[in-house]
Formats: structure tokens, sequence, C-alpha cells
């Protein structure tokens, strides 16, 4: 509805009715903006529940959950609502098509009757555990079509916008005119008019990225979350919720089902449905243990970086990386780099007093672009041309250091000049189908060699790659998080995954060949990878065992920053005395990135068993945010 606000009118939303007001003279109520609600009513309460879970304003969990082109259309507004140019992945959708299902192999026969299952008895948590290429994505197909039979309707979530073209078309193949899309990179017209088909029941499965998880279908009976241990299905922003999470409360409330499907489950997800099997009647962990049409996994060799003569920081590519690559070119196979690092070099350091170029608003080092011939701050989005000198001494001696994908593409052009190469990373995919241009002309053979970062590891079907090359296995694990393993084995085999062709092969170049995390990923070998990463979290109290709780004090003036997190957390640790080890506070230390758009951060970490003593003590005042279940 429009209500007045001081001098001005905004949109409000009604989340219930009262028989009186709390204030002694309200104001009269403009108009309504739209009728019929906007939120199915279970979506009132599952707002209500993110809000109280992640410690978030009520009124920005509803916005969050409501899209732009939605929020900004008033009552009566002659507003045109139709995009003028379609996106790619709303043509793919209406694509109207008749493809039969294929024939399912035992295992996935078993999992698509445990979902049919669930969804007579409207509740259940499944966890379907498949290796790269074991046919996941047609047990979800199978699923629908049996929620769909129920006159039931289905939200289908994937880890990347980028994602969405090639779910979009497998999907649209079998249910035609029933799939809507909803992303970021749609226009606000275009997402205005798939929330509507949906919210009319004119569509009854939605397709997306996180936010998708708040499609307003009427009768919501499945939730599919592909790839569920990805990181991109927690939201970075206020309200900071984790896809997963909210998914499992929303089918609660709608008496739907969820299921959870990837070859690497996130050692909480995977933990979680083994012991909730023998407590909950309707969870399950259902295994997909071959790929489907019992086609190889593919051969891994790790290169180990510290024998290898050819590789530095100007030579990325070791000998044998490179000998591998002169052979699978030679067969007529492609080849697939991976990197999980964007630009040309890390940073520019100066050689005479080895000051490294660095962010005027962050506490980090600015990476150098080749193609704009830049350097810039991947956290605030600052930018400038690279110096003649140095800030630090004046001396001329900048030296830009490291590598990222545009140095590995600029190398295999030097190495294999014969070949074409293609780049897919966030510089590349700016646009909203570049993204699907690349992956069309790398499958048809336009290029022999893609070079990329997390966007070529997931999703991918490519029966010409013979080769993956892993450039550098030990990035994430050098990054100060209790999940750097979980991060790194996921990374290695989803990646591996890509390797589709006959006698195909996964090189990954390390300096770590003997960390459980690489050796385990190079055997395939997940059960085992969980078992000792368990063990690891159980000693360390990380999660599952212990739930945590990130408290971030922001402030332009370092001193004041720091104050107020030391303030805080003393009288956290004064209210929660006497609890013992089930509740522990740590810092205030400087945050991993201390300086971030020109505020100081300093950061309070909560470990405990229960949260219900913490969420009362969490600050909600300006100058503080909280990030419950952090990643």
């Amino acid at each position: 509805m429009v209500v007045p606000f001081g001098k001005r009118t905004v949109t409000g939303y009604v989340l219930g009715l009262s028989p009186k007001s709390d204030y002694p003279s309200p104001r009269p109520i403009e108009s309504l903006a739209d009728e019929p609600p906007l939120l199915q009513p279970y979506q009132v309460e599952l707002a209500r529940w993110i809000a109280a879970h992640y410690a978030a304003p009520l009124a920005e969990t509803v916005r969050a959950m409501i899209p732009p082109g939605i929020r900004s259309l008033k009552s009566g507004s002659k507003r045109r609502r139709g995009p003028r140019v379609e996106s790619r992945d709303r043509t793919l959708a209406g694509a109207a098509q008749d493809v039969a299902s294929a024939k399912l192999t035992p295992e996935q026969a078993s999992a698509v009757a445990a979902v049919g299952e669930a969804l007579q008895q409207r509740r259940g948590r499944l966890l379907l555990h498949g290796v790269t290429g074991s046919g996941k994505t047609e047990v979800y197909l199978e699923a629908i079509g049996k929620c769909l039979e129920l006159g039931r309707g289905a939200i289908v979530l994937v880890p990347e916008v980028s994602l969405t073209p090639q779910v979009t078309g497998r999907f649209a193949e079998r249910f035609a005119g029933q799939i809507a899309v909803l992303h970021s990179r749609l226009t606000p017209s275009e997402k205005a008019l798939e929330w509507n088909r949906l919210r009319r029941g004119e569509a009854l499965v939605a397709i997306g990225p996180r936010a998708a998880i708040f499609a307003p279908i009427p009768d919501l009976g499945l939730i599919i979350v592909d790839e569920e241990h990805s990181i991109t299905y927690k939201q970075l922003r206020v309200p900071r919720y984790h896809a997963v999470d909210v998914a499992h409360r929303l089918a609660d409330l709608a008496g739907a089902v969820v299921l959870l499907g990837s070859a690497t489950p996130s050692v909480v997800s995977y933990e979680a449905h083994g012991r909730a099997a023998g407590d909950f009647e309707g969870a399950r962990i259902l295994e997909l243990p071959q790929r489907y049409g019992g086609e190889p996994l593919p051969s891994m060799e790790i290169i180990d970086m510290r024998r290898d003569d050819g590789w530095s920081f100007n030579r990325p590519l070791g000998e044998r990386m490179v000998e591998l690559c002169r052979e699978e070119l030679a067969a007529g196979g492609q080849v697939i780099l991976y990197l999980n690092r964007r630009g040309l070099a890390w940073y520019a350091r100066c050689r005479k007093c080895g000051e490294a170029v660095g962010c005027p608003n962050c506490s980090v080092s600015l990476v150098y672009h080749g193609v704009t011939k830049t350097l810039s701050c991947h956290y605030c989005g600052h930018s400038q041309a690279l110096p003649q000198q140095c800030p630090n001494c004046d001396a001329r001696d900048l030296r830009t250091v490291g590598f990222g994908t545009e140095r590995i593409q600029a190398e295999a052009e030097r190495l294999f000049p014969e070949v074409r190469t293609l780049r897919l990373d966030r510089d590349t995919a700016r646009t909203r189908d570049s993204y699907y241009g690349i992956w069309e002309d790398f499958s048809r053979g336009s290029a022999d060699i893609l070079v990329g970062t997390s966007l070529v590891a997931k999703g991918w079907d490519l029966p010409r790659v013979g080769l993956v090359g892993v450039v550098d296995a030990d990035q994430a694990l050098q990054y100060p998080d209790f999940r750097a393993a979980e991060d790194t084995f996921a990374s290695l085999v989803q990646v591996g995954g890509r390797a589709r062709r006959s006698g195909s092969r996964v090189a990954v170049q390390t300096m770590n060949p003997h960390h459980y995390a690489v050796r385990l990923a190079l055997e395939h070998d997940y059960h085992g990878f969980f078992a000792e990463e368990l063990a690891v979290r159980e000693a360390l109290n990380f999660p599952p065992f212990r739930r945590l709780v990130d408290v971030t004090a922001s402030a332009a003036d370092d001193e004041k920053a720091r104050s107020a997190a030391t303030a805080y957390a003393e009288a956290l640790r004064r209210n929660l005395a006497g609890r013992g080890p089930e509740v522990v506070v740590l810092g205030p230390s400087p945050a991993f990135i201390h300086r971030v758009r020109g505020e100081y951060r300093w950061s309070i970490t909560i470990k405990a068993s229960d949260l219900d003593p913490v969420m009362p003590l969490l600050p909600d005042g300006r100058g503080f945010s909280v990030d419950v279940d952090p990643l």
C-alpha cells in the first residue's frame, strides 16, 4: 500500500491486521499498490522466520522477497510492463518442445521413487549425492514431472546466474510453457512479468539463483537446490540468509519436499541428512555412484610444482601441464584451464621499496587487468591507471606480480599459437547473454582451449573435453577459512567433472600434493574426505558441531570501530557468563579485510552449540553488522 511518511509517500507492506493502532492519530492510507496480495500466506511466515533467524529487520526481509519491478509499480500505474528486448533465458523458457524422458538407471529410478513417495506425504528432506555426470538433472526432471502431476509447483535453484540458460533449456524441453526464470540479469519489467506469471499460476516451475527461493507459487510442492554446496547460496547483504536453510523452512511451511543435489555435498548438509535420517522419517541420502551409461570418471594426475623447474610466476603453466595440453590438442580434443582468480596479475609492486599499489578505500592491493590496462579493487570497484612511478617512494620501477585468468590465456596463446582460446570469467561475461555465447562457441568447437574461473566448473556438459588443467590447487587451501579444505576438494572434483571425452584426464598443479583434500579429490573419494574433514571440524568446534555468528563493528575511524567492538564483546561475555564452553566469544580482532570502502572493521566471532541465548544479545544499532552462519 502507499502511505504518507512525513512530507512524502512511501510503499509499505501489510503483514497482518490489528483491531486498533499503537498510535493515537494514525494517518489514512492513500491507496493500495497491489491487490491481490504480493506474497503467499506461507511467504509472510517465512519472512518473519528469516528476520528472526538471521537477526535482520523484517522490512528489509520483505523487500528482498519482492522484485524491484514489482515494488516500483503503483496502483493504477500506466508504466509499460513488457520488456523491449527479451533475454536469452526467457526465450529458452518459452520455447515449445516435446522431448521424451531418458531411460533411467536403477539408481536414478530409486531416487525418483523416493521423491515421489515424499511428494505424496507432503514432506521430505532428500540429499542426492551423485558423481559428476551421473544424471542428477534427469532425476530433477522426473521429480518435477511427478510434482506437476499432483497439480503443485516447483522451484529450481542454481548456484550462478550464468547457469540459468543451460538449465532453462533442458527444463523447457520437458515442460514447455510451464517455466519462469527469475534472476538479476533480467530487466525489472522482465522479472515482473515472470513473477506475475508464477503468482497467477500461469507458470508452475521457477528457475533461478538464490533469490528464486522467494517465487510466489500458490501451491508449492518441490524445492530443488542444484550444487547445494555452493557458497553463492549465501546472501552477503541484509538479510544475510542461506537459501538452503530457507528452503528447508519454506518446505515446512508449505508442505513441500526439498531435494538437494551435488557431487560434493557440503559437510554440514551431508552430516545433517545422515543424522536426521534416524530422527526424521522424511530425511534420506540418495546415492548415484556411477556416471550415466557407465562412462568412466577421468584419470587424475598430481603435478608437484616443487619439482617442476618450468614453473614460475611468469610461467604459470609448468612443463608437465604444457606437455599434457600438447597431447590433448594433437588428439583433436579440447582443454579447460581452471584458475579461480581474475586479472592479468595479482598486484603491481615497486622493486625498490617493495610496496604494492593499494586501494585508497580498502586494505587490499589492486589487481592488474591487462585488457583495460587498469588496476582494480575487487571489493569496492575502485579503478585507476597503472602509475608511472611508485606512490610510496616515487621510483619508476613498478612490476606486475602473479597471474590470473588473463595471464593464463596469454600464456596459452603464446604456447599454442595455432589454436583459438576463449576466456570465461566475470570480466568477459558482463552482459546478460555473453556467458551463453561463450559456452555455445566452445560447445560447438569454435575454440580449443577455454580458460576460466569457477564459472567453468559448474553444469557444463562438454563431450570433446579431454583435459582439465587446474593451474593452482593451493589457492583455496591458503584462505583463512575453516571451509578451505572443503572448498578445495569441491572445486577439484567439480572442475574435473567437465572432462567427458573417453580417456579424459585431470591434471592438478599443487605444492601440497599430500593434503587430504587434494589427495582424496584425485581419488574421487567423497566419503573418505567427509570422514577426515568431519573429524577436523569436531576437534576444532566448527560447524556442524557448533554454530557461528560474526559481529562486525565498522567506522571511518579505526579506533572508534575498535572501541565499539571491544565494548560490545565485553558486555556480551558478561551476559553469557556461566554458560561454560557451550558459548565462546572470540575477539575483537581486525577483520580479514580490515578496511573496505573507507570503513575500518573489527570482528567478533561467537561459537555456540545453541544460539537461542545469543540471539537477543546481538546488536541492532548503526555501526554494527550481524552474520548468522557466516561463510
